[in-house]
């Protein structure tokens, strides 16, 4: 039994580690926290390979993620990816987070941008 417990416990430890290497290559936009739990909002935007059948050629793509963490620690995460029009490859880095908000669900929406923020 004890075997069992230390197995579980190195496996927890290693899906803590590679989550919080995910979503540290996402930029953070947005964070509520209170006490020891908090929400973030993180976005990325890059061009991803696709299956051949869809596209030979990378396309445009935005990634959120809403991470949940516990004293600093990931504890959960979601995501979801859009696809954005071909005509943004040539400035995927000035895209703003509010550019294509509103194809996100709510629960990944940054909303209009806040006065004096």
């Amino acid at each position: 039994m004890l075997r069992v417990s230390v197995l579980f416990l190195i496996l927890l430890v290693l899906r803590a580690i590679w989550l919080h290497r995910h979503v540290a290559t996402m930029r953070l936009v947005g964070r509520d926290s209170s006490g020891w739990l908090s929400y973030e909002l993180r976005r990325r935007v890059r061009l991803v390979a696709v299956p051949a059948h869809v596209s030979p050629y990378p396309v445009p793509r935005e990634e959120r993620v809403r991470v949940v963490r516990i004293a600093g620690l990931v504890l959960w995460h979601t995501e979801l990816s859009i696809a954005l029009p071909n005509e943004v490859c040539s400035h995927l880095s000035d895209i703003s987070p509010q550019e294509f908000d509103a194809r996100f669900p709510s629960w990944l929406q940054l909303g209009p941008p806040r006065q004096g923020a």
